[in-house]
């Protein structure tokens, strides 16, 4: 039987219907069976950062958080690393939105006393070469190490380590040079490296002025 031009319509607008909800509950349901994975996945790569500038724990930071916003506004999460029940450090994470190619964010191990341990970009958008450089940590190999295996741990970064060892103080912001600071920059990439600058700065001045809080928090010395 012909079916006139307007049931042919109906009966196409139900056919694209049941596709489209067909298609909309396998995409949920790959979703479903896919989210446990990724979070797992995630977690995974975390707690190896956090390994990274760190001392060592033995407990899961992830479920010690405290919660703040640096003087930015950027929100900053405060995560308690512990060894035999004892506060050893505790690791941040933040990101400044104004590197050269947006979101820079950092992951940042910090004593107890609020002093920098070390720092990790974990996510950027940066020039390849320029902006980039200054964000990686990576073993660069050469003929005297070719053969080498590739060292563990946090491999070195000027730009990043400068910040190690200090604590930030409201009355002395950080500033790369070429804005009046203290602190290196690379050429060509300024605008990135005074953006981590401003991240590490933040971050730690964030602890600093809920140092009191997040200690009580995580059961560390006051």
């Amino acid at each position: 039987m012909k079916l006139k031009d307007n049931e042919n319509i109906a009966v196409l607008g139900i056919f694209l219907g049941a596709v489209g909800l067909l298609s909309a509950l396998v995409l949920a349901l790959v979703s479903h069976v896919t989210a446990s994975p990724i979070a797992a996945a995630q977690a995974a790569q975390q707690k190896k950062a956090m390994g990274m500038v760190l001392p060592a724990f033995d407990n899961d930071p992830s479920q010690l958080v405290y919660e703040a916003k640096t003087s930015s506004g950027w929100n900053v999460k405060f995560m308690g690393a512990k060894k035999s029940g004892k506060l050893v450090a505790v690791a941040a994470v933040a990101s400044n939105p104004g590197g050269y190619g947006g979101k820079i964010e950092m992951l940042m191990g910090i004593a107890p006393d609020g002093k920098i341990l070390a720092s990790l970009i974990t996510a950027n958008n940066e020039t390849p070469g320029l902006g980039a450089n200054v964000c990686a940590r990576v073993f660069n190999k050469t003929i005297f190490n070719i053969t080498k295996p590739v060292p563990a741990g946090l491999a070195p970064n000027i730009y990043l380590d400068q910040f190690n060892g200090k604590a930030a103080s409201k009355d002395a912001p950080w500033k790369v040079r070429k804005d009046g600071g203290s602190f290196d920059y690379r050429t060509g990439a300024t605008i990135t490296s005074a953006a981590i600058t401003t991240l590490a700065y933040e971050i730690d001045l964030a602890y600093m002025e809920n140092k009191k809080e997040i200690l009580s928090r995580f059961g560390g010395e006051k």
